[in-house]
């Protein structure tokens, strides 16, 4: 297996959290995720939803993806 093929691989992002912590985050999937989206990112202080909060490590798209996808151009 090479790398571009590992779980554990450079470029990937992964947390662990708790049965709680995974309960909060599956409702923010069933919410809309605009809703009290007055959270901001860790890194530069845009405004996030709670999707973001909760799912991207608490960082904007372009925060996060500068952070663990580095390599990805779009």
């Amino acid at each position: 297996m090479n790398d571009k093929e590992s779980f554990w691989s450079e470029g990937s992002f992964i947390e662990s959290i708790t049965p709680r912590e995974l309960k909060e985050k599956i409702k923010t999937l069933e919410e809309d995720s605009c809703k009290d989206a007055n959270f901001k990112c860790k890194k530069c202080n845009k405004q996030i939803s709670s999707h973001n909060k909760n799912w991207h490590d608490e960082m904007c798209d372009d925060c996060f993806n500068m952070t663990y996808f580095p390599n990805d151009k779009e």
